[in-house]
């Protein structure tokens, strides 16, 4: 999975570096790695290393961020109840999907 994954990193930056120049946290990445006086394993492992880094940590604040309202919610029964009566009110009798 580690080696579909950088695999995956590697072709996004190909592409990129196909495609032009925009100015992005993926093109200082890139920039930084091809200053650096890095062979080209050592600059592509730099590469998937933070863009993987940058990924996992969105996804780990979104994670927690979600946990910590589920277990506010939880212990909070009078906030349970204004948040559901305002889901129905948004969602018009809908389920939401």
């Amino acid at each position: 999975m580690e080696k579909e994954a950088s695999t995956l990193i590697l072709q996004v930056v190909k592409e990129r570096k196909a495609a032009g120049y925009e100015k992005d946290l993926l093109q200082m990445i890139l920039e930084g790695a091809i200053n650096s006086d890095l062979s080209q394993e050592a600059t592509d492992r730099f590469i998937v290393d933070n863009c993987k880094n940058i990924y996992l940590a969105g996804y780990e604040t979104t994670a927690v961020s979600a946990t910590w309202c589920l277990m506010l919610l939880a212990s909070n029964p009078k906030w349970q109840e204004r948040v559901r009566t305002e889901a129905l009110q948004v969602c018009q009798g809908f389920i939401l999907d």
